[in-house]
C-alpha cells in the first residue's frame, strides 16, 4: 500500500520581491519566517516516519523557494509512504491508493457536472440568441411592410391629386408625368407627379377671364394644393384680375357714349377747313372714321 502525504501547502508561495522590503528589518523577518517553515516542514517529516516504523520506505520530494539572503528554504514537501495497511493507518493525515482513486472520481464527477452545466448554459444562450435574431428578423420585415404600406399611401395621394388637376384644367391641362421609386419590396412606387397648365389668352377680355378662372380653379383642386400649385393659381389670379380690370373699362366707355347719345351731344367732333388747308386723303379718313362712329351710335340709340 501506498500513501502521499502533503506538508505544508505553503511551498506554491511565490519568492518574495526584495524591492518592496522597506528595510533590513523587514528583510530578517521574511527570512526568520522561511526558517521556522523549513523547521515545521522538516520535523513534520520526523514525526511522520516516526509513526511508519521500520518496514515501509518513504520518499520525501522537498519544494524550495529562494529567501532574501540568496538561500533556499524548504517551503513543501510530497511524501510518499509504502508499507503495510496497519503502518500507514497511523499516519493521520495520509492518503490512501483507494482515497486517490475516489478523489479522482469526485473530481471527475464535478468536472463532467460543470460540463454538463457548461454545455446547457450553451445550450440556454444559443437559444436565446435564436430567438433574438428572430426578433430582429421579424422587426426588419415589419419595417418594410410598413415602409411598403407608407408608399402605397403616397402614391394614391399623388395619383388623386394630379387627377384632380387633370380633370379640372380641361382643355388647358396637358398629361399627367410620374416620378417613381423602389420601394423594399423591389416595387416600383409613385413618389411625385405634374400636369402641365396653359395659361390661354381668349379673344375678349370676358373669354381671357373665364379661362383663368377655370386654371385658377384646377390649380386649387386637391385637397393639398402644393407651393407650386399656389404660385400657378396666383399667377391665374393676377390675369384674371387685369380682364376684369378691361372689362370695366369697356364697360365704362360704353355707358359713357350712352350717356352722351342720351343728352343729344353730337359725338362727332366737325372737321374745321378753316383753320387748315384742305386735304381729301385726310378728309376721306376722317369720313371712313365719322362714318364708322355714327354707326356704332345708331346701334345704341332706342328703336322709334
Amino acid at each position: 500500500m501506498q500513501v502521499t502525504s502533503m506538508l505544508s501547502a505553503g511551498y506554491l508561495e511565490p519568492v518574495q520581491n526584495i524591492g518592496r522590503v522597506k528595510n533590513i528589518k523587514d528583510v530578517e523577518e521574511v527570512d526568520e519566517s522561511k526558517q521556522q517553515k523549513e523547521q515545521e516542514i522538516l520535523a513534520e517529516e520526523q514525526s511522520l516516519k516516526a509513526k511508519l516504523g521500520n518496514d515501509a520506505k518513504v520518499h520525501t520530494v522537498y519544494h524550495y523557494s529562494l529567501g532574501t539572503d540568496g538561500r533556499r528554504y524548504i517551503v513543501g514537501a510530497s511524501v510518499t509512504m509504502k508499507g503495510s495497511e496497519e503502518d500507514l493507518n497511523r499516519v493521520s493525515g495520509g492518503v490512501t491508493q483507494e482515497d486517490l482513486q475516489s478523489k479522482k472520481q469526485e473530481v471527475q464527477d464535478a468536472l463532467n457536472e460543470n460540463k454538463t452545466a457548461e454545455n446547457t448554459q450553451n445550450i440556454i444562450k444559443s437559444e436565446a440568441e435564436r430567438r433574438e435574431a428572430s426578433k430582429q428578423e421579424e422587426k426588419a420585415e415589419d419595417e418594410k411592410e410598413a415602409q411598403a404600406k407608407e408608399l402605397e399611401n403616397i402614391q394614391r395621394e399623388v395619383i388623386a391629386h394630379e387627377n384632380a388637376h387633370k380633370a379640372t384644367a380641361g382643355e388647358f391641362g396637358g398629361e399627367i408625368s410620374y416620378s417613381y421609386t423602389e420601394g423594399p419590396d423591389g416595387k416600383s412606387y409613385i413618389i411625385g407627379g405634374e400636369v402641365p397648365i396653359k395659361f390661354k389668352e381668349g379673344s375678349t377680355p370676358e373669354e381671357t377671364l373665364r379661362n383663368m378662372q377655370q386654371v385658377q380653379r384646377a390649380a386649387n383642386a386637391p385637397a393639398d394644393p402644393s407651393g407650386q400649385d399656389r404660385q400657378v393659381a396666383a399667377k391665374a389670379a393676377a390675369l384674371a384680375s387685369k380682364a376684369r380690370q378691361e372689362i370695366i373699362h369697356e364697360k365704362t366707355e360704353t355707358e359713357e357714349i350712352k350717356a352722351e347719345v342720351a343728352r343729344g351731344t353730337p359725338i362727332i367732333d366737325p372737321v374745321s377747313r378753316e383753320d387748315e388747308q384742305y386735304d381729301v386723303a385726310k378728309d376721306g379718313v376722317q369720313s371712313v372714321r365719322a362714318s364708322m362712329k355714327e354707326l356704332e351710335v345708331q346701334s345704341l340709340m332706342p328703336a322709334a
